[in-house]
């Protein structure tokens, strides 16, 4: 049997968790309008394949990006709650003093 996972561990509307990823949301609504055949524009299935795999791609980069970010954020939370944390800038040397 699957469970459904939630990060309150309540269990989370789908609607809801979608409403905090505005991002993905758009991408979601505009697959729905293909489906539901909303565009004019989508006479041939090939359009409709097209405009779908399209907006599948973007969705996918939203994701990756809302959970990049998402990971970045919590890391540097981590690194606040460590005592002696201090940020880390770019990295000014060079490299390697040439020897000989």
């Amino acid at each position: 049997m699957r469970r459904e996972r939630s990060m309150s561990g309540k269990p989370m509307i789908l609607a809801q968790r979608i409403a905090r990823h505005p991002a993905l949301q758009e991408r979601i609504e505009a697959i729905l309008n293909i489906v539901e055949s909303r565009g004019d524009d989508l006479k041939l299935a090939d359009e409709a394949e097209r405009q779908i795999i399209e907006t599948l791609r973007q969705l996918g980069h939203d994701a990756l990006s809302g959970w990049a970010e998402q990971r970045a954020e919590t890391a540097v939370e981590q690194g606040r709650q460590e005592p002696g944390w201090r940020p880390m800038g770019q990295k000014n040397s060079t490299g390697k003093a040439p020897t000989g």
